[in-house]
């Protein structure tokens, strides 16, 4: 058996002996309920809704979604500034910023740092977020033809209001990339807009609450290659509608619904042509149940469901187009578990292939992605 497997266990057996104290929400947990983070209160849309920062005070939270790979990894703090405000850091970020392939760089903006602060004005909750990233890469050679040089950057603020029966924000990004290869020199910078809603609708204090929600991202952007001059644009446009049943103090249902969405990628290049890549979900289905099964012991379940339609057209400027299209059904299940020691929450969400495959010990296989344990996993600490 594997070291890193016999001490894993330790560890895990030490925490469910010890483990006590109250559930904190994550990333890993959204996704082992089945994706269904728009649709029930929890920290992972902070970036969307600003304001819903000043549910959360008091707390450290790390994020590890791929092994192996640290800078995948995030983590934030909470802090009280004062008695009505609250103010927030996250390090190393992710940003969903739509750079075209027509770029050539191999830089991104998934290494962002977010700084936040939360208010309290009579019932509602103002928060106020920026966002930066920052990346260079600079290779110099004997030969000027494969000297490379490129450097990017992201700036984004966003605001929102925020209280029990409702969540609203809004955001502008400034992206900005330059990349010099050889004698070749791109360029490409913009703006992005967006804004996003939901509401719990139901009795204040019943069990069952109704959340549509509506969230509309869209980036203009200008690229110049050499000679080429383009224009690209993206729009994430998703409408859907939720339950949230809080059956009791223990159990937990939420059932998501995505009405339509679409993500599309428009990159228009003159004298060479227009290409316009879109995705839509029409529709997709998110579930996720929790259940207190111990005192220190959270077990969950999720499942999503997409009917995806992928299509992409292309235009010559002589007007003539090509179009091709697929259309596919993707499903996939999910299993999670949550472990209370103290003021620590320690969220799992359990590789499926792993019930399947079984351990190293078991198997006699080596360590892959069929036999980890976990797909990622989070630490919350409430202090």
């Amino acid at each position: 058996m594997k070291k890193y497997l016999r001490y894993t266990m330790v560890v895990l057996a030490g925490l469910l002996l010890l483990w006590d104290g109250s559930a904190m929400a994550s990333e890993t947990r959204i996704f082992s309920m089945g994706k269904t983070g728009r649709f029930t209160y929890d920290n992972s849309n902070l970036q969307l809704f600003p304001g819903s920062l000043y549910r959360y005070n008091n707390l450290i939270i790390t994020e590890m979604r791929v092994k192996n790979d640290e800078d995948s990894f995030s983590a934030g703090i909470h802090l009280p500034l004062g008695l009505r405000a609250l103010g927030a850091i996250y390090m190393n970020s992710t940003i969903d910023v739509p750079v075209p392939e027509i770029a050539g760089s191999g830089l991104s903006f998934s290494d962002a740092t977010d700084v936040l602060v939360a208010f309290k004005v009579g019932e509602n909750n103002l928060g106020l977020r920026v966002s930066f990233a920052f990346e260079n890469n600079d290779q110099t050679t004997d030969s000027t033809i494969s000297a490379i040089s490129e450097s990017a950057s992201y700036f984004e603020f966003a605001g929102g209001v925020s209280n029990d029966r409702y969540d609203f924000g809004a955001y502008f990004g400034l992206p900005s990339l330059e990349s010099k290869i050889g004698s070749a020199t791109t360029t490409w910078e913009g703006l992005g807009f967006g804004v996003a809603g939901r509401f719990f609708l139901g009795p204040e204090n019943g069990p069952m609450q109704y959340v549509p929600v509506v969230v509309i991202n869209q980036f203009s952007t200008d690229l110049v290659r050499d000679l080429v001059d383009a224009t690209s644009s993206f729009l994430d446009f998703s409408m859907g509608v939720g339950i949230h049943y809080q059956l009791d103090e223990s159990n937990l249902v939420v059932l998501g619904t995505e009405i339509f969405g679409i993500r599309q990628n428009v990159l228009d290049a003159a004298n060479v042509g227009k290409e316009t890549v879109s995705v839509t979900n029409m529709p997709a289905f998110y579930l996720g149940g929790e259940t207190r099964a111990k005192r220190w012991l959270l077990l969950r379940l999720g499942a999503t469901h997409e009917i995806q339609e992928t299509k992409t057209t292309f235009r010559l400027p002589s007007g003539e187009k090509t179009e091709t299209s697929k259309r596919d059904s993707k499903f996939g299940v999910s299993v999670g578990v949550g472990i209370e020691l103290g003021r620590f929450l320690l969220d799992l969400d359990i590789n499926d292939n792993f019930l399947f495959e079984g351990p190293d010990f078991i198997s006699g296989q080596g360590s892959d992605s069929v036999n980890d344990f976990v797909n990622r996993l989070s630490i919350s600490y409430n202090f």
